[in-house]
């Protein structure tokens, strides 16, 4: 059996999507249904049945898919022993960011690591914290930065950034001649925006509310909000106040357009963490992402 041809079975059984499959491996649909076809006659099964835009794998894929599992996680290892061998750094790294590491200091490190490493081809991952450690969990990325540990047993987490949440409001809100609320228990008269569920800002306010003895349901949730953007441009519009990261709303509150509120009883710090698998081989490239992470000067982002 061709590699290549395993390699994209192994991606539509995970993406369960021809357009998604052909993004990840860069390569035509057409291309990747000649593969799978020409895959399908080397074993003499069907692999995946169509219905509409739905790929579902047959009794024979599901079969196949712990082969090729192995053979190309076998592959990689190949890889990565030669890469050790000869002292080469380079290829291709997919690494993770959930929203404020992946939209506001990642992509500078990944600047400095590429002028450092040329030959070295760096792929971001942007998604929430949840979907950072899963992928982390899946292989699918080797290394990730996110800002809430979520317990695992097959993860490694270490302290890289520290982070300050602050809450903000629209200037000309109601709410906003408040300096600060000294009792949290008065946050429930505040129109509350929330981050989405799996989000480390959502984790750790979470977690600093019951450390008071809050939850979620004390208060005065309007909206709730996908990304970090989306509550940024929602508190400017005068929808509400929300919790977030200082460094998303840095240059809003230095031009006066969102105002924080001092929430003196609340421990709103945290850390933004590298994340990766404990039971995985790293990559040769991945080991010097992670050594010039640990390196890198982060004054001014914190």
């Amino acid at each position: 059996m061709d590699i290549r041809r395993l390699e994209v079975f192994h991606s539509l059984m995970k993406t369960r999507s021809f357009s998604n499959t052909a993004e990840e491996l860069l390569l035509s649909q057409p291309t990747i249904s000649g593969h799978i076809k020409t895959l399908e006659e080397q074993i003499g099964a069907r692999l995946f049945d169509r219905s509409g835009r739905e790929v579902i794998p047959t009794t024979a894929a599901e079969v196949l898919i712990e082969y090729a599992a192995r053979i190309l996680e076998t592959r990689v290892e190949a890889i990565h022993a030669m890469e050790r061998f000869t002292g080469h750094i380079g290829g291709r790294l997919k690494l993770g960011g959930s929203t404020i590491p992946g939209g506001y200091f990642l992509p500078m490190v990944m600047g400095g690591f590429r002028r450092r490493y040329d030959e070295a081809y760096l792929a971001l991952v942007l998604d929430d914290t949840k979907g950072i450690i899963d992928r982390i969990l899946s292989g699918d990325i080797e290394i990730g930065v996110v800002g809430a540990r979520l317990s695992r047993e097959q993860l490694e987490y270490t302290s890289l950034v520290q982070d300050e949440m602050v809450l903000v409001i629209a200037p000309n809100h109601p709410q906003a001649g408040t300096a600060s609320i000294k009792n949290p228990r008065h946050l429930k008269k505040v129109p509350f925006i929330l981050r989405e569920s799996g989000s480390g800002t959502r984790t750790t306010m979470v977690r600093a509310l019951k450390e008071i003895g809050l939850d979620l349901q004390d208060l005065n949730v309007i909206a709730e909000m996908g990304s970090t953007e989306a509550v940024r441009q929602a508190v400017k519009a005068g929808l509400g106040a929300s919790i977030v990261s200082r460094v998303a709303v840095a240059e809003e509150i230095k031009m006066g357009m969102l105002k924080i509120i001092h929430l003196p009883d609340l421990n709103l710090k945290r850390s933004f963490d590298i994340v990766t698998h404990k039971l995985r081989t790293r990559s040769p490239l991945c080991e010097a992402f992670l050594n010039y992470l640990r390196e890198y000067n982060f004054q001014g982002i914190s």
